[in-house]
């Protein structure tokens, strides 16, 4: 057990991460922290005000692990070799760390304009990867949607299992041809706007 003399904030989140990762559900009831922490609820009130505080400083974390992850595998990599490996790099994040990937996902359903400024850093790499190919601010807007859009739509789909029926071929194939097809779209759109 311990005693809440020796319990920090950080010692808080840490174990409300490692609990978001054990069970791949996005959020911990104060309840059941301090139970896992082995202390009595009202002592967490020393160190974090509310379920809301504490919501957003796992929140922070799992941005800035997130954002982390993409930057290692898309550093000195540029366009098309870049999209790839942002591509990898996030279903990688979002399977392995799938209670912090759905709590990423849940805050901008939410009115709370704290965790949507938190979440900003989300787009910079993508944003900085689309504008390596000359693009427009309005058409960065659009390809970046477009591909978060698929990076997630393949995750989403996986997780509820709806990808079940051709079981005996590889899913990972199908995502690179998403990938491939999100550059095929984007390639076209860079032909097509340098001739008008």
């Amino acid at each position: 057990m311990m005693a809440s003399k020796g319990l920090t904030k950080e010692i808080i989140i840490a174990e409300a991460v490692a609990c978001m990762e054990r069970t791949g559900q996005p959020a911990i009831s104060l309840h059941e922290l301090a139970r896992r922490l082995g202390i009595k609820t009202p002592s967490l009130y020393n160190h974090i005000r509310n379920t809301r505080e504490l919501r957003h400083e796992v929140f922070r974390y799992a941005i800035d692990k997130f954002v982390a992850h993409q930057r290692a595998a898309t550093a000195h990599k540029e366009r098309d070799e870049a999209v790839r490996a942002f591509a990898q790099a996030y279903h990688t994040f979002a399977t392995q760390n799938k209670g912090l990937y759905r709590l990423i996902m849940s805050i901008p359903s939410e009115e709370d304009a704290q965790a949507k400024e938190l979440a900003i850093p989300l787009l910079d790499t993508v944003v900085e990867i689309l504008s390596g190919y000359g693009l427009t601010e309005e058409a960065i807007a659009h390809w970046q949607r477009v591909f978060r859009a698929i990076l997630h739509g393949f995750i989403s789909q996986e997780d509820l299992g709806y990808f079940y029926y051709y079981d005996s071929i590889e899913l990972n194939k199908s995502r690179e041809i998403a990938v491939q097809c999100f550059l095929d779209g984007l390639h076209a759109g860079l032909r097509e706007s340098s001739s008008m």
